[in-house]
């Protein structure tokens, strides 16, 4: 997903894998996992000639935040991993600050 974050745009399997740099991985692998990506609708794919592109389907901002509604989903009491979550939260002056923004509405703060 960095890669495919980093450099934006349509991306062959041959450029994902060599955006991995010093992770050398097998062509086939990087495909397999592309092509799960896509069945997990993380990436979009198109057909171009007789091979596929792939671009990134959400930013990382938005996948972070399907993660966390999983996780409340899946908890058996989301209001207290919400109130643990806002502990923590208080243990960071910045996080806090930018939660008190979108919350107050802060027109500069909301995500894009």
């Amino acid at each position: 997903m960095d890669v495919l974050w980093d450099r934006g745009g349509w991306l062959s399997v041959a450029d994902v894998r060599s955006g991995l740099g010093g992770r050398r991985r097998a062509y086939t692998t990087v495909m397999t996992v592309l092509t799960r990506l896509h069945d997990k609708g993380l990436v979009e794919r198109e057909r171009r000639g007789r091979a596929y592109v792939y671009r990134a389907g959400a930013t990382a901002d938005h996948l972070t935040a399907r993660r966390l509604r999983e996780v409340l989903e899946a908890s058996t009491d989301p209001r207290a991993v919400l109130a643990h979550f806002v502990e923590e939260v208080r243990a960071s002056p910045q996080l806090q600050a930018r939660l008190q923004a979108l919350l107050g509405d802060d027109e500069d703060e909301r995500p894009r």
